[in-house]
């Protein structure tokens, strides 16, 4: 029992990650660094237990425990459908999968109406995603396994038509994971690159927070009005949500192979050296200074999207198509196939008066945890000398 204990220590002693970090919908919980294998962690943990003089368990024992804590040692390229898992295994209907299916089909058939009317000149059509969460720093030394590092994000925006493709970069000390944070994104990248008049159509997954929420909403309505064209968000299938995107992380995570990474903007290099044709991908670092509040409940047009009003109605979970209107006004589909509907929410300020959403979102860098402060500083003995000062300067609460 106190080899078991032990063990169990071990395993709590690893820094893990949340689930929704690696863009996964599950209960599972992910170790940080990234473990080659199941036996590479064993052996890990059989040196630890050597150093202290402790027994270890067999494999077997430190196998069934590490499943039994529902632990995992790889961060998902993508989330697997829970509808198709429990059909596999029996526990979903025909006829349940079988509408599942169709959905998919359906979405899968729209996106590629959307590109090929994009590469016909009647649209601008994009697809955006956020990649699986990376860390800061990254080397091979042995005192990584139990520390925690930075998290470093990157929100890349993809064009169907041109291939061109630009990733947004931040580590947790300049942005958070906010509604607020992806709209400066995809507000930014539309000013800068649809300079015509043609209508605008974002793919995306239906990830709550980043994607299909009113703050995001209201400032798509705000950018219809102002540049007089329309723009339209569309969802894919839950579960089936491959999208250009995927390409894109794929050769960055490539190229990040036996990479050793000392600063959060080591990524931008690495991003930039990950495709040569047509062209190298574009690359923006973000700092706190760059992102802009847009969560001005008091000053949005529409207060929710939400297309239903009463209980067991539908939520905006629900939603897989929302245009936004120049004239103000916002349209919904609750399926491809439907008509278009009004959203049906009070307008409860014209949204040509809304305001100029130019209100920094922080007015600092965001602090970390003094934990993971201290762990930093641990680590900077593995560091360069000239990249130590940038983890000295880190604030902590």
């Amino acid at each position: 029992m106190k080899k078991i204990n032990i063990l169990i220590i071990f395993f709590t002693e690893l820094p893990k990650m949340p689930s929704h970090y690696c863009r996964q919908r599950s209960a599972k919980v992910y170790l940080e660094y990234n473990f080659s294998s199941k036996a590479n962690l064993y052996r890990v943990y059989v040196n630890k237990c050597e150093e202290s003089n402790i027994e270890h368990v067999s494999y077997c024992t430190f196998s069934n425990t590490f499943e039994n804590l529902n632990l995992s040692l790889f961060s998902p390229k993508k989330d697997q459908c829970n509808i198709c898992v429990a059909h596999k295994a029996g526990n979903i209907p025909e006829s349940d999968y079988t509408l599942h299916i169709q959905l998919k089909d359906r979405a899968r058939a729209e996106k590629s109406a959307d590109k090929e009317k994009a590469k016909e000149g009647k649209c601008l059509a994009f697809v955006m995603d956020v990649q699986a969460v990376k860390l800061c720093p990254v080397n091979n030394a042995n005192k990584f396994y139990f520390k925690t590092r930075l998290k470093v994000h990157n929100f890349t925006i993809y064009n169907l038509k041109t291939h061109h493709c630009t990733n947004y970069w931040w580590n947790e000390t300049e942005g958070d994971l906010s509604s607020s944070v992806f709209t400066t994104m995809i507000i930014d990248h539309l000013n800068e690159h649809c300079d015509n008049d043609l209508p605008i159509v974002l793919w995306s997954d239906g990830c709550p927070y980043q994607n299909r929420n009113a703050v995001l909403s209201n400032a798509l309505l705000q950018y219809a009005v102002n540049h007089k064209k329309l723009v339209i968000q569309k969802y894919l299938e839950p579960g089936h949500t491959q999208m250009e995107c995927d390409s894109v992380h794929s050769l960055i995570e490539r190229k990040l192979h036996n990479r050793e990474i000392e600063l959060p903007t080591d990524y931008v290099k690495v991003t930039r050296e990950a495709r040569l044709k047509p062209a190298p991908y574009d690359v923006k670092y973000m700092r706190h200074s760059d992102f802009r509040n847009y969560d001005l409940r008091n000053q949005m047009a529409y207060q929710s999207i939400r297309p239903g009003k009463k209980a067991h109605d539908p939520t905006v979970t629900n939603l897989r198509e929302i245009h936004y209107e120049p004239e103000g006004k916002i349209q919904i589909k609750l399926q491809f196939n439907d008509e278009l509907t009004d959203l049906p929410q009070r307008v409860v300020k014209n949204p040509s008066l809304m305001p100029v959403f130019d209100e920094k979102l922080f007015t600092d860098r965001l602090k970390i945890a003094k934990t993971k402060f201290d762990h930093l500083q641990e680590l900077k003995s593995t560091l360069a000398a000239e990249v130590q000062g940038f983890y000295d300067n880190l604030s902590y609460e």
